[in-house]
């Protein structure tokens, strides 16, 4: 078992000192900390910190209209409910003043209602011609909507029936069960959503990754004649267990970092930009769950990618065959309609259970709260006896065709082999 942890170590450094695997590594970092520079330079400069405008302020959006409309006293209509949250709309008496302060900076909007506005309904919007595409849009669109409504609907109805013209519904979601009553666990569960999706996500990814990388270990020792050194003093099956170990160790390295990043690219963006108000509720066993998912399904792809290198002659036919491996593995993601719309179903069940491709659709269902116990004690069973396969599978190939060069064992030789002949 020692040799296996030495294997293990030799990997693992070999692959970190990889420049392929080190840009990997540093891709989402790097993204990371550029879109926050980006963030952060664009905030900057609408606040005025950068252009040094100190028009609009950065807690109060100032929006100018000019009410020419024509209300039953003969007045304008638009009188009160000037304060919308963060916007407040300030009136002009005329459409040429209130230009004047746009072009000024002492409004960010600028807003005609029409003589025969309760007739046409006829609004027309002022903006300053710029070149390029407006990444804003009509930002206070909003609060001229609730500032619209406020005022028309003002003393004609109840202040609560106002507030439900302005938002007439929420909406949320309840299923019940075949006898009627509530199901248990209905509405979607967003932290269950995130840690499965997560390491759904990242298993797809690692499956592209650090699988790749066990191949190329296995054919570039193959070709360079390393591994006749290798198994002149490592067995074949603590060989396999080393590389699996070691690959698997940097596998999850990649990943941590890569969440590690997101995180913290959510944390500080939060703290200049208003992110929805989301209820994530950390559970322990979700999150051991998907791990296992995660561990499981990487070591029986990982596994029979070994296999595929040790039965190999070059890294680009590897990389070739690599590909039936791979494809099956992520099939569930072709299937994600059906999994979101019946996860009970047979095609979920069938995805579940079958080893190849039960680690993602699994995640997939758990997700969105599509899976029971009995079917996660069966599926988590069934991907375990497909490791160990998996390992026997491989080790057996190991010990027959590690040591061929220049052809490539054919089908019915590998089937003898596996037959123990």
């Amino acid at each position: 078992m020692a040799k296996t942890w030495i294997v293990a170590r030799h990997e693992f450094s070999v692959t970190l000192g990889r420049v392929g695997y080190r840009i990997s590594l540093a891709v989402v970092p790097v993204v990371a900390l550029l879109a926050f520079i980006g963030i952060f330079i664009f905030q900057s400069v609408r606040s005025g910190e950068i252009s040094g405008e100190a028009g609009a302020s950065a807690e109060t959006v100032r929006v100018g209209y000019v009410d020419l409309s024509e209300g039953e006293d003969g007045g304008g209509i638009f009188t009160s409910y000037r304060q919308q949250g963060r916007t407040a709309f300030v009136p002009y008496v005329d459409q040429e003043t209130a230009t004047g302060a746009l072009l000024e900076g002492d409004i960010e909007d600028l807003y005609v209602f029409a003589p025969d506005y309760l007739r046409s309904g006829r609004v027309t919007r002022v903006e300053i011609k710029r070149s390029g595409i407006d990444v804003d849009g009509n930002s206070s669109a909003g609060a001229l909507r609730r500032f619209v409504v406020s005022n028309l609907l003002e003393g004609r109805v109840e202040t609560g029936l106002a507030e439900r013209v302005v938002e007439p519904y929420r909406l949320t979601t309840v299923e019940v069960d075949e006898a009627g009553a509530e199901a248990a666990d209905s509405e979607l569960n967003f932290s269950r959503l995130v840690i499965f999706g997560a390491f759904g996500l990242l298993l797809t990814v690692s499956l592209f990754t650090a699988g790749g990388y066990l191949v190329q270990s296995v054919t570039e020792e193959k070709q360079n004649r390393v591994m006749e050194v290798l198994v002149s003093s490592v067995k074949p099956d603590y060989l396999i267990f080393g590389k699996l170990i070691g690959l698997g160790a940097v596998g999850l390295l990649q990943m941590g970092v890569w969440v590690g990043s997101g995180l913290l690219f959510v944390l500080f963006v939060g703290r200049m930009v208003d992110l929805p108000d989301l209820d994530f509720t950390f559970s322990l066993g979700a999150l051991l769950l998907a791990f296992t998912y995660f561990l499981l399904g990487y070591a029986f792809v990982g596994t029979l990618m070994a296999a595929i290198g040790g039965v190999t002659t070059s890294q680009q036919e590897a990389n070739n065959i690599t590909a039936f491996v791979v494809l099956p593995a992520v099939a569930p993601i072709w299937f994600t309609n059906f999994l979101i719309q019946d996860p009970e179903g047979v095609v979920a069940r069938v995805l579940s259970f079958v080893p190849i491709t039960a680690p993602v659709a699994s995640m997939i269902r758990l997700a969105f709260g599509g899976m029971g116990a009995i079917d996660v004690t069966v599926s988590l069973l069934l991907l375990l006896a497909g490791v160990i396969g998996a390992v026997w599978l491989t080790a057996r190939l190991f010990r027959a065709y590690l040591l061929m060069y220049g052809q490539r064992p054919r089908i019915v030789d590998m089937a003898r082999t596996l037959r123990g002949r």
